[in-house]
């Protein structure tokens, strides 16, 4: 039998974030190992289902973001360090150094802004240097590091490998919000709304729907195959208590306050 439901981005991100620290290798490395958790609305909401915190001030764990009628930042001067945890205990250390001796079992969590049909995510790089991924990518790549990529269908796009393609700091003249760079990531473990279904419930899933209006703003619907009664009933227990999540409002900087000002203020 089938069941069809809609949920909103926040709600994709509280049923996300659960898949993710349900995951084997996240609990092996949570009690053994290392965790990064870098920074993202979705990020956070891995963070605090896994810490077991409630963050009073969501936008101080936000570095790029979309929001306010464009693709930008938040105030760096507020901004949090990322989450890094060894063996359940969260520990102050510069992230990089951290990462540096990162090992096979270690996991690092890195969030996204575009995801493809292909198994790629796009990200976009507001940072000459590359930011947080451009820093990183060098020594996960070389030691054959997890990355785990929690995102919501919401972000799904056609090609990430065709948006890399056209996309540069440099190469962008004019636009409204942040210039920004993009990197098409591969072989990363991401997981959307259909993974953490089946994570969660052991249920398939499949995206027919998407976009809405009246708070549904880029929900996506989902139609899941469900096993037996007892199933479809923890699956729409689920889906509603994911549904009162309530939609985060991030700030981005103030224009007064921004090095380079765009074309989001008439010139």
């Amino acid at each position: 039998m089938i069941n069809t439901f809609a949920i909103h981005p926040a709600a994709s991100k509280y049923l996300i974030a659960r898949a993710v620290c349900a995951l084997p290798e996240v609990k092996s490395a949570y009690q053994k190992g290392r965790i990064f958790i870098g920074h993202g609305t979705t990020n956070l909401a891995v963070a605090e289902h896994l810490l077991n915190l409630k963050t009073d001030h969501p936008d101080t764990y936000v570095a790029g973001v979309i929001t306010q009628q464009a693709s930008c930042a938040t105030d760096s001067p507020s901004r949090r360090v990322p989450w890094c945890i060894e063996k359940g205990r969260l520990v102050e250390v510069d992230w990089l150094e951290f990462l540096n001796v990162f090992t096979v079992g270690d996991i690092f969590i890195k969030g996204a802004n575009a995801v493809d049909s292909y198994g790629n995510a796009g990200i976009l790089l507001g940072d000459p240097q590359g930011g947080t991924i451009g820093k990183s990518i060098g020594i996960l790549k070389a030691r054959g590091i997890q990355i785990i990529v929690p995102a919501g269908l919401e972000k799904m796009i056609p090609s990430c490998l065709a948006a890399e393609k056209v996309m540069g700091i440099s190469a962008t003249a004019q636009c409204i919000g942040m210039k920004t760079g993009y990197m098409c990531l591969s072989n990363a473990t991401i997981i959307t709304e259909i993974e953490s279904l089946k994570i969660l419930l052991d249920i398939d899933a499949v995206q027919v729907a998407a976009g809405g209006v009246g708070g549904m703003e880029g929900s996506v619907v989902l139609a899941a195959r469900y096993k037996n009664d007892e199933t479809a009933f923890k699956l729409l227990q689920m889906i509603k208590e994911a549904n009162r999540t309530p939609r985060l409002h991030i700030n981005k900087k103030k224009c007064s306050s921004c090095d380079h000002p765009c074309y989001f203020i008439d010139k």
